[in-house]
């Protein structure tokens, strides 16, 4: 009977302890709204703009946008294998991930409906660059699009391992996705993106809240990276086997972090060798965080200025 009552309580003094929970601390701490954000500037901004620079903004922003509502929508999963693994901790720390990153597409879609005067869906999606547009002309890589194909694919795992209750099936299904969202998607591969819409608003000279936007959503998705990495980490300590699955994610979207993607590659007059360099340093930083070696073939090949991908030209 006792044991009955104990499970009801999930708090313990080294929950509270924990790094998950301190997360979660902080979280709640660094909290912040779109109340106090004025884009009056950047809307003037935006009117001094010729249609090239407007056309290459876009091709970033939009991309943002949608990206954010796709997290948003497809981190369900975790919670459900959060519950599933009895880790009251990553539950309460998901639960201010899901509202940040619903609060970082409503910066996106505020931002565009007072800065460009665009919101519904038709409006925003003239202004897409499609995947298919990156290519890599030697045909050595293939470029897919990690966010609106890959998590909702190891979500659909996630979510069948859940279901069918086997704890080892649910832990690795939660390193995958974790791998792919946290590591790869937010971990890795876009954070050159802050970086190329931050060196584009400082080298015009504009757009002061779009800036301050990305800055606060940065301070948000350090916690959200450090979160998924340390979960990996805790899981491989628990059965070293999960490193394999590391690496299987990387590999599977290998191409969209040796190359630039297209909308990387839509504001002219950028270093991009910058934004390779970023990229080995974030992955060095996620391996040792997840506590597993390095590809360094992968290294090489990001590194690689032979390796260049290129927009509109066929492979072969």
């Amino acid at each position: 009977m006792a044991a009955d009552i104990q499970s009801k309580f999930h708090f313990s003094r080294e929950l509270i302890a924990g790094p998950i929970y301190r997360k979660y601390e902080k979280a709640m701490r660094k909290f912040w709204t779109l109340d106090d954000m004025d884009f009056t500037q950047d809307a003037a901004d935006w009117q001094r703009l010729t249609d090239d620079q407007r056309n290459g903004l876009l091709g970033v922003t939009t991309r943002f946008l949608a990206g954010e509502q796709a997290v948003t929508d497809e981190l369900v999963p975790m919670l459900s294998a959060a519950h599933a693994l009895r880790r009251f901790d990553w539950i309460m720390f998901l639960s201010t991930f899901l509202m940040e990153e619903a609060k970082h597409a409503e910066f996106f879609m505020r931002w565009h409906e007072a800065v460009v005067g665009i919101v519904d869906p038709d409006e925003i999606a003239a202004h897409w660059l499609d995947r298919s547009q990156t290519v890599d002309p030697t045909g050595r890589f293939e470029i897919k699009d990690v966010l609106h194909e890959a998590l909702p694919h190891y979500g659909g795992l996630l979510t069948a391992a859940v279901a069918g209750g086997d704890e080892s099936d649910i832990e690795r299904a939660f390193m995958a996705f974790s791998t792919a969202y946290n590591a790869f998607a937010e971990g890795v591969l876009t954070m050159p993106s802050y970086e190329i819409v931050i060196d584009t608003c400082n080298g015009w000279g504009a757009f002061p809240t779009l800036k301050e936007g990305f800055r606060r959503i940065l301070m948000d998705e350090g916690r959200h990276i450090t979160f998924g990495t340390e979960a990996c980490r805790l899981l491989i300590e628990k059965d070293p086997s999960y490193e394999d699955i590391v690496h299987e994610v990387f590999d599977a979207y290998r191409g969209n972090i040796v190359g630039l993607v297209e909308y990387q590659k839509a504001v002219p007059d950028l270093d991009l060798g910058k934004y390779q360099t970023m990229k080995v340093r974030h992955y060095r930083n996620r391996c040792r965080e997840m506590g597993v070696t390095p590809d360094e073939t992968l290294i090489d090949q990001i590194l690689d200025p032979t390796i260049d991908f290129v927009v509109g030209v066929e492979a072969g």
